[in-house]
């Protein structure tokens, strides 16, 4: 048995076995009537007590073994010990059984002791899970490589979106956080970037069978201060619910969900009761907070100021001129105090140094010249979470039942953001007839997402909020929202007028964003046995998600004047209907077939309506539409409605449990693909072919080599287009006027290839899976290499073509290859000591083939690499990897044409004579800087069991790909991060006596002599006041012969990353590395005769500890490595609003009676 499955599986019996339950078993012939007069027989003999340890062939008690009395309803479970005590008729026979060992019978024969040792059954090691379309496999049979993870192992992280549990836990998965709030989204990916489409590189999320959306979230970097992130369906599910969670990363393992199977599957299967005899109750309740434990290194030792050169106020010499290249000046006011209020360079931090003189505050009251530190970390609130779970399970011989309600409620660290959830769930089988059985589920959830707004960090670090700024004090809402309602202003005489930022608490306190969605997902199943080797299923299901989204903007006008509001609907319904037929046949002992037919209907609905007014608000603080001051807005479309037919197969054939090929087969039927005349490529078919062979069964093998399987496997799996893609139509616009309304038609501004392909991944897989020493060590390995062909996105038309969507077409191929290890160890294994380590190691590689010709030299993914706040793009070429970063704004080298020439290779300078400091030049030519991707990924978990206790390390790593870091640009510009320190005084700043004539005499230490050669042409002012050209002269040459003084460090270092002159450089363009501790959990099960005093079986207790540090972190300034702006996959290198490190405590009890 894989041994994280297998240790998953014993927590789930040790919370029986710890707890002294006793289960009936049945045990015997599947006709209870040929046995019953021999049961009964048994059951009026005499009784005997029989007792015994259970353990395994390494001498280890084996707690959850049945022990059964054969022929009859007589049985018992092994506790923690291994232990157990059952009554039992003279005569009788034990059988004793375990999940993946044999099975042993052994006679009471009138003895009082019956210990045993059972044996592993190598034919019986891999355990069964769940595949694609919910069909359950032998993994020693699966010719592909997947993972299965525990539902208890996920539920117990606490999160929001389950998905980020899933970090660490499988080689091939990449989970990314965002920079949304508490119910942001999370990255998901698997094997790498398969669309080239920056929109669909999420796997599809499966539950139930039920398919739900999958959306990214993906504001702008470059204009958008806060993401406004409300994630997406999965923060809707409980993971309470969850029984398993299987990651299926490979074409072969997806090939039977077709054209929707492209970027892998994440296949939820729910809890359900079954086989479970009699009701059990769980209540379980977690408490947590979120503590936002580090903030980035902001510098505390000078304050705010001006750049050298452009200081306007302060002390002046004896002409009444100020010290314009002094940066230790501060603000006066009229009376010569230095002061706060209106700091015309309050945004800028080359101040002078720290000293604690007095000053006058923004209030008016006297305080000193201090550093607020941790400012930044103040600004953020302790998030509080609470989970309340109950569940009840029964069963009986006919049938079982699971249902559940959980509720969830947390305050995140952001003022005012909050998440609710109330989800319900209740699932139950029944067999209707002896050939009949019926399955049915129904959830129904709601959340109510408050207040995603994210923007804290880019205002502390782009100079809004500088860092003498006491947070605890300014964001009080006495400060922030004056007598009168709105923020304070001048014009009314409020005393905290001058304080910077009431509007941005103002908004984070007196707005409500808020989004309640509501989702409701049945599913009926019925299952007849048309004969003993086959069966017919007919299931149909329905996922109906609505949401309602009303923003509330309160006025900060006086009396609250202005205001905005908007309300807006979704609905989003797809529902499925099914006919699967089941053949399984054995014909003799060594070969075994087996053969799926189905056929599928599919279809979905998506509306979005949404009104909004314009203006402001009549009357302030009144929601709704009709208060608008000016024409309100609206819009509303339907977006996505589209239908897929579908028939499918999976043939398999297994010999002597050792040989095993699966082929499998599925036909789409895409609504998506037809033209309105009814052609199209709208039908197309997907194959697989894999196989295994466990040739441990067929060779002679050392005895240390316990089990050995070799996979290979061969697929096609795809992905068409969304809902009205190829069918270019007409927009309706509506314009509101005094009359009523004027409608209008807008024409799609593309045209669509009539040939036009659905994309096609093609994949060969290779793996190896061995384990040694009864499973002490178990390795497995995968390679794969995938193409998808047929890549659809837009190329350019001509301009005259008047289309300036260009043509929608097939633009060219990807290509993935990669390695997936994983490697368990484990070391100790004894009666009160387990420790099991498990090391996981992945890379990928995505490259671009046959690109578009139309798209010249690269084709842009996202970004702009000569315009905005990064200046860098992510593109694609032929023959280089997917997202290569590319900007005109690298630094300019010197290159001329005598190859011997010692310049050549340095940077070329600029020069700012107002400021009289020399910064790098752009190189205005577009150039590769970085790349999108990782290297590789990683991550090492640790197990530990010490008798009732156990407890679980988990680290996970990344290495490789870039991030351009707003918050580390300007942070750095503007003075306040410590990079910005670089040269200035007690920084490596050098000491020089300036010879300028507006500053003779004067001493500076903030000196910097960069490392360059002036552009051709470039003229400055030197001291001796004359203009000298320096051009191809390097600094170090200019500054010896008198032309220039050593570069003031403010002006360096605002130049070299400002807007209009910053070049690609280490501040803050950076290769991603880092080493996370993940997670930490200690749990504790509660003695059995403890657990009674409660009436309780058992009683579990946990503390989990979440995203507790960066053991390494490569990024400047201690950036957060994981804060990157949305989740699609071509923006996944740029960082804007500034993530807190936020760790999450959560103490948890669960009680099972």
């Amino acid at each position: 048995m894989n041994l994280k499955k297998q240790t998953s599986f014993l927590v789930m019996l040790l919370f029986l076995a710890w707890s002294g339950v006793y289960a009936n078993v049945e045990v015997g012939d599947s006709n209870p009537s040929s046995k019953a007069g021999a049961a009964a027989e048994l059951l009026m003999q005499e009784q005997q007590t029989v007792t015994g340890v259970v353990t395994d062939n390494e001498g280890v008690p084996m707690p959850g073994v049945t022990v059964a009395v054969q022929g009859t309803s007589i049985g018992a479970i092994t506790n923690i010990d291994g232990r157990y005590t059952l009554s039992v008729p003279e005569g009788a026979l034990l059988n004793f059984s375990f999940i993946g060992f044999v099975t042993e019978t052994l006679p009471a024969e009138g003895r009082s002791i019956i210990d045993i040792m059972l044996i592993p059954d190598i034919l019986e090691m891999e355990e069964v899970v769940v595949t694609a379309l919910g069909i359950r496999r032998e993994t020693k049979a699966l010719g592909y490589a997947m993972s299965e993870v525990a539902g208890e192992e996920l539920a117990s992280v606490n999160t929001v979106n389950v998905m980020q549990a899933l970090q660490g836990k499988s080689a091939g998965l990449s989970v990314g956080l965002s920079d949304g709030s508490v119910f942001g989204n999370t990255k998901i990916q698997l094997r790498g970037v398969s669309v080239m489409n920056q929109d669909n590189n999420n796997p599809i999320f499966v539950i139930d069978g039920v398919i739900l959306d999958n959306s990214i979230s993906n504001a702008s970097a470059d204009w958008d201060a806060s993401s406004n992130d409300f994630g997406n369906m999965i923060k809707n599910l409980n993971p309470d619910d969850f029984e398993s969670v299987s990651v299926l990363k490979g074409a072969a393992s997806t090939a039977l969900y077709g054209s929707r199977g492209i970027n892998g599957a994440i296949v939820i299967t729910t809890k359900s009761g079954e086989g479970r005899q009699g009701i059990g109750v769980r209540v379980s309740q977690s408490l947590g907070i979120d503590h936002v434990y580090r903030q980035p290194d902001i510098q505390y030792e000078f304050g705010p100021g001006a750049l050298a050169g452009y200081t306007s106020y302060g002390e002046q010499d004896g002409g009444g001129n100020y010290y314009r290249f002094s940066t230790n000046q501060l603000y006066l006011n009229s009376d010569g105090v230095p002061t706060k209020r209106n700091h015309p360079w309050a945004w800028s931090g080359y101040g002078p140094r720290f000293d604690d003189r007095a000053m006058v505050d923004y209030d008016g009251e006297m305080t000193t010249y201090s550093a607020a530190k941790d400012h930044f970390k103040e600004a953020f609130d302790l998030g509080v979470n609470s989970n309340t779970s109950v569940a009840i399970t029964g069963g009986s011989d006919k049938g079982s039942f699971y249902l559940s309600n959980s509720y969830n409620k947390r305050k995140g660290v952001l003022p005012n953001n909050e998440f609710t959830r109330n989800a319900t769930q209740l699932s139950s089988t029944y067999e209707l007839t002896s050939w009949l059985r019926a399955d049915a589920s129904v959830s129904f959830s709601t959340s109510v997402s408050k207040n995603p707004r994210n923007d804290i960090g880019e205002n502390f670090l782009s100079g809004n909020i500088p860092n003498w700024y006491d947070t605890d004090k300014w964001s009080q809402r006495e400060v922030w929202q004056a007598s009168h309602g709105g923020t304070p202003r001048t014009a009314y005489g409020d005393k905290y007028a001058y304080v910077p930022m009431t509007g941005l608490w103002f908004n984070y306190n007196m707005n409500e964003n808020v989004r309640n969605e509501y989702v409701t997902r049945p599913v009926v199943r019925l299952t007849a046995d048309l004969a003993d080797w086959v069966s017919v299923t007919a299931e149909g299901n329905m996922n109906y998600f609505t949401a309602d989204h009303e923003n509330k903007e309160l006025g900060q006008g006086y009396a609250n004047e202005g205001g905005y509001y908007s309300l807006g609907n979704e609905k989003d319904v797809s529902r499925t209907g099914k006919l699967v037929f089941n053949l399984k046949k054995d014909f003799n002992e060594d070969l075994s077939t087996g053969l799926i037919l189905g056929g599928e209907l599919w279809d979905q609905e998506r509306t979005y309506s949404r009104v909004w007014t314009n203006g402001g608000l009549v009357v302030p603080g009144q929601f709704f539409v009709g208060n608008s001051k000016e024409t309100r807005g609206s819009e509303a479309r339907v977006s996505g409605t589209k239908q897929i037919n579908s028939l499918y197969f999976m043939a398999n054939v297994g010999w002597k449990n050792q040989l095993f090929l699966d082929a499998t087969g599925r036909n789409d039927w895409s609504s998506a693909l037809v033209y309105t005349n009814g052609t199209g490529n709208f039908s197309y078919f997907y194959p697989s072919v894999s196989a295994s062979w466990v040739f441990t069964e067929s060779l002679e093998m050392p005895y240390w080599f316990t089990f050995g399987k070799l996979r290979a496997s061969w697929a096609q799996v795809g992905n068409d287009t969304a809902p009205y893609f190829i069918n270019r139509g007409y927009a309706l616009n509506s314009y509101e006027l005094a009359s009523g309304f004027a409608y209008g038609n807008a024409m799609a501004d593309s045209s669509v290839d009539p040939d036009i392909k659905p994309e096609r991944k093609k994949s060969i897989e290779l793996g190896l899976d061995a384990r040694l020493f009864n499973g002490r060590v178990n390795f497995d390995f995968a390679w794969y290499d995938e193409t998808i062909e047929d890549q659809i996105g837009q190329v350019p038309l001509p301009e005259e073509s008047g289309l300036n969507g260009g043509l929608i077409t097939n633009v060219g191929s990807l290509v993935n290859t990669g390695i997936e290890v994983s490697l368990g160890v484990t070391p100790i294994k004894n009666r009160n000591f387990d420790w099991t380590s498990t090391f996981n190691y992945w890379n990928n590689k995505t490259t671009v083939e046959n690109l578009h010709e139309s798209y010249g030299e690269f084709r842009r993914l996202d970004g702009d690499f000569n315009y905005g706040n990064f200046r860098i793009a992510s593109v694609a070429y032929n023959g280089g990897e997917y997202g290569v970063l590319m900007s005109d704004s690298k630094p300019k080298v010197w290159q001329s044409e005598d190859p011997n020439d010692p310049r050549n290779g340095m940077k070329v300078l600029a020069y700012s004579g107002n400021a009289r400091a020399a910064y790098y030049a752009r190189s205005m030519e577009v150039e590769q800087v970085g790349k999108l991707q990782p290297d590789f990924e990683g991550s090492w978990a640790n197990d530990f069991r010490y008798k009732n206790w156990t407890m679980s390390v988990l680290l996970d790593a990344r290495f490789g790909g870039h991030m351009a870091s707003y918050s580390n640009r300007y942070g750095t510009a503007y003075g306040w991060l410590e990079t910005s320190l670089k040269g200035r005084e007690g920084h490596g700043g050098v000491t020089w006596t300036s010879q300028y004539a507006d500053r003779a005499g004067q001493t500076f230490h903030d000196g910097v002599i960069p490392d360059g050669v002036f552009a051709e042409g470039t003229t400055v002012a030197s001291p001796g006041g004359t203009n000298v050209n320096v051009g191809g002269m390097t600094f170090q040459e200019a500054l010896d012969a008198g032309h220039v003084e050593p570069s003031h460090a403010s002006g360096h270092n605002y130049f070299s990353n400002s807007w209009g002159q910053g070049t690609v450089n280490d501040d803050w363009f950076s290769e991603v590395k880092y080493v996370a501790l993940r997670n930490i959990s200690l749990g504790y099960n509660l003695p059995r005769n403890i657990a009674q005093q409660i009436r309780a079986q058992n009683v579990h207790l946990s503390v989990n500890a979440r995203n507790l540090a960066y053991l390494y972190n490569s990024l400047p300034n201690n950036l957060h490595p994981e804060s990157f702006r949305g989740t699609a996959s071509s923006t996944g290198y740029r960082e804007r609003s500034f993530t807190p490190y936020t760790a999450t405590y959560t103490f948890s009890v669960s009680v099972d009676f």
